[in-house]
């Protein structure tokens, strides 16, 4: 275990979120798809309070990139707004790994599978957040998530949103 922490800590600071980045064209965007894989991957991996000036350049890169990409369209349904109402950062890491999922499954796409590994993502990092704030709702999905129910309840808020 000791190996797998050291690893993902070397990963993690090892990250650096593009400067001087240009997003204006299809290309553009494209271009930085790697690095919006390694961005969502740090946020995931490294604590809030660890490196608060990274974390912005990382949040700030990854909105501007998810603003204007062509490749990936995320949805934001109001219980997965719920999920980051008292620690926002969860929100971040929801959009951040709902398109890490696109990107790495551009052919044969499921927006089901999209949205659970994205909600899963959010309950792990609310899991191993040191810092964050309680709230019932991520708590709900933990206890859903103990039961093998996580995934339903996926499912069936994202189709109840689009009826």
């Amino acid at each position: 275990m000791t190996l797998v922490f050291a690893c993902l800590s070397a990963s993690a600071q090892s990250y650096d979120a593009p400067k001087n980045y240009v997003l204006k064209t299809r290309a553009d965007y494209a271009r930085y798809e790697p690095d919006v894989i390694k961005t969502a991957d740090w946020l995931q991996q490294t604590p809030w309070k660890s490196q608060a000036q990274k974390a912005e350049e990382a949040t700030q890169f990854f909105l501007k990139w998810a603003k204007g990409t062509p490749a990936v369209t995320i949805r934001l349904v109001e219980a997965v707004m719920n999920l980051s109402d008292r620690n926002p950062q969860l929100g971040f890491v929801y959009m951040a790994a709902f398109s890490k999922y696109v990107l790495q499954h551009k052919s044969g796409f499921d927006p089901n599978n999209a949205n659970i590994v994205a909600v899963r993502a959010v309950v792990d990092k609310y899991r191993a957040e040191p810092a964050h704030k309680p709230d019932d709702d991520v708590e709900h999905l933990i206890e859903l998530d103990s039961k093998g129910e996580l995934n339903d309840w996926v499912i069936y808020t994202f189709f109840m949103a689009e009826n």
